[in-house]
């Protein structure tokens, strides 16, 4: 994929493809720029990693599993996804889905349905990582995760979880209780029971946060799921509530998972 001093065509290529939506299609690779995510991408995952590239007059402060690339800086800004770029980018192959059918590795599932914004995806994927679970739940029509927005966002945290894509959220949900999962939660913004009250809340069940829009979708036999606003605004951010939701799983003694 490099030559002497330089890139492909054919590489070039595919990082501008890897940009958009219609050129990650079907691809088998994804890549990420800045300090932070590149370090966890080649840490998380070397045999991954295909390419490291660097902006000359940049150092690369971690070990590298291949041979960096070093490119001019006119060269790199034309390939590089963000205007003020670190000076780093990192093009990986993405790792493996989760069959649906595989037993469930954490004692309740994350499920994020049809959630779109990047910053928001990366955020939660970055909790779900800091709480000790190991794989979160993709419904259809949820944001791609390896997107290098979505990756940069995550600082690379979906190379350390499982990733498992479903279809909508009645497909998924039901793919979750051949597993076992006895409750589906649906995240409201003002009805449903407490999420500091519930006694079961993590116990075999699905914690569904919904897209940012619209919400949840509707769900036949599921239970609600609320965080309490004393402070009477309409809604929080699905980070935000994500966040606060994760955390009560680790204040409930989650962190034993570790």
């Amino acid at each position: 994929m490099s030559e002497s001093g330089g890139l492909t065509r054919r590489t070039e290529s595919l990082l501008r493809a890897l940009r958009t939506r219609h050129g990650r299609r079907d691809s088998e690779y994804c890549f990420c720029d800045g300090l932070r995510a590149s370090r966890e991408v080649v840490t998380l995952a070397p045999g991954l990693v295909e390419l490291v590239i660097l902006r000359e007059g940049t150092a690369l402060p971690f070990p590298s599993p291949v041979e960096p690339v070093i490119l001019p800086q006119s060269e790199f800004d034309r390939i590089a996804p963000t205007v003020h770029s670190q000076g780093i980018l990192v093009l990986s192959r993405r790792p493996e889905p989760v069959p649906l059918d595989q037993p469930m590795a954490d004692p309740f599932a994350l499920v994020l349905d049809r959630v779109g914004d990047p910053g928001n995806f990366g955020t939660i994927l970055r909790t779900a990582r800091a709480v000790g679970l190991h794989e979160v739940w993709l419904t259809r029509g949820t944001a791609d995760p390896f997107s290098d927005k979505v990756v940069r966002s995550a600082s690379g945290a979906q190379f350390f979880l499982k990733i498992r894509y479903g279809g909508d959220l009645t497909e998924l949900a039901a793919d979750l209780r051949k597993l076992g999962v006895k409750t589906c939660y649906r995240t409201l913004p003002a009805s449903g029971g407490n999420v500091f009250l519930e006694p079961d809340l993590f116990d075999r069940s699905a914690i569904i946060l919904g897209c940012e829009a619209t919400g949840v979708a509707e769900l036949e036999n599921s239970r609600g799921l609320n965080i309490p606003m004393p402070g009477d605004a309409e809604s929080l951010n699905v980070a935000q509530a994500a966040t606060v939701i994760l955390f009560e799983y680790v204040r409930r003694g989650g962190q034993a998972l570790y």
